[in-house]
């Protein structure tokens, strides 16, 4: 559904058609009053002209009154001035424009406004309410609009905001993880060419996801799943028997939306901090389980926990974690949970997202 731009809101036509209706409303008021006290054709129809001129009077006022109150706007004034000036307006506007309609009436028709209703002092009060409306109108919507823009700058920063933390995440990834994997097949090249051709492939889809998942709140599991499969495919040439991986995926799991890259770091930290201190071979586990509308995600590792640094020797920063929960917290606030520790020997990652 496209989404309704108040921004785009014209002057004119609420302006029309907040006269039209007030037009409306003071015809039927002296056919109600007529029909009690009737009055002859050419006296009624008098009356009529002279409310249409009322009505041209008031747009043309409201309309050179709409600048001065663009001005106060733009000025940003305090509110117990901008309600002073709202109020003297009102009294000054109520005085000119019954002034000025009278005049044109007897000057274009020959019949003074308003004689059939109220005398010229009663008219002016009567007059007040209908200028303080159209203020308080003309105020409340320009507020109205200011909120609704500052709302929708929100949410694209918010978006934006998202985009750049998914940027740092894939800068901070991809330099270090690519070094080591040139690295592997430089070194397979000559002693096994068709394990570096596997490698080179596998390499290029992972980048290839890592490029091209541009909707990265909204992405399947199942493609997050594949880019860790050709991850953790690469890990493997490198660690051959020092690294084992098993993957526990339940089949409704597969469609549920992820962010992009969420994964990506708990299975980096799982294989960094694993070879450090878990006994050989290292075993990681990748699972995701549905129950109802909430999804959760296992990273799974044998080994000590270690809390990561803010920059350590093998050029991790430090943030990855830190970027998971900030994505998390965006992206499904108050329906998303992160958790990391260390349980009998192995740590646990837990990532759960509720519908």
């Amino acid at each position: 559904m496209q989404k309704f731009k108040p921004l785009q809101l014209s002057f004119w036509p609420f302006q029309i058609a907040g006269w039209t209706v007030f037009v409306l409303t003071v015809f039927f008021r002296i056919f109600i009053q007529t029909s009690s006290n009737p009055i002859s054709s050419v006296e009624l129809g008098t009356s009529l002209l002279s409310y249409l001129i009322f009505c041209f009077a008031g747009i043309m006022l409201t309309w050179a009154l709409r600048y001065l109150y663009r001005y106060i706007y733009i000025k940003q004034y305090s509110f117990i001035l901008v309600a002073g000036i709202v109020a003297l307006s009102t009294i000054i506007l109520s005085i000119a424009h019954l002034f000025i309609a009278r005049q044109l009436s007897s000057l274009l028709i020959g019949a003074v406004y308003n004689s059939i209703l109220h005398p010229f002092l009663v008219s002016v009060i009567w007059n007040m309410p209908v200028f303080f409306s159209w203020s308080v109108l003309y105020f409340g919507i320009k507020y109205w609009k200011k909120s609704v823009f500052e709302h929708e700058r929100a949410e694209k920063a918010n978006l934006l905001a998202q985009s750049a933390q998914l940027q740092m995440l894939r800068y901070q990834l991809n330099p270090h993880f690519l070094f080591n994997s040139l690295n592997s097949i430089w070194a397979l090249i000559d002693e096994d060419k068709k394990a570096s051709k596997n490698m080179v492939s596998e390499l290029a889809e992972f980048l290839r996801y890592s490029l091209m998942s541009k909707n990265y709140s909204g992405v399947p599991l199942q493609q997050e799943i594949e880019a860790i499969r050709h991850y953790l495919s690469i890990e493997k040439k490198r660690f051959e028997e020092k690294l084992e991986v098993e993957f526990d995926i339940d089949q409704e799991a597969e469609d549920f939306p992820v962010l992009s890259f969420i994964l990506n770091p708990l299975v980096e930290n799982a294989i960094k901090y694993g070879m450090r201190t878990s006994a050989l071979p290292l075993k990681i586990a990748i699972r995701a389980k549905v129950n109802g509308h909430s999804l959760t995600l296992q990273v799974v590792n044998s080994g000590k926990w270690v809390v990561p640094v803010e920059k350590d020797n093998e050029g991790g920063t430090g943030t990855g974690l830190q970027n998971i929960r900030l994505r998390l917290e965006n992206a499904f606030p108050g329906k998303a949970g992160f958790d990391i520790g260390e349980f009998e020997n192995r740590v646990m990652a837990t990532i759960s997202i509720h519908g």
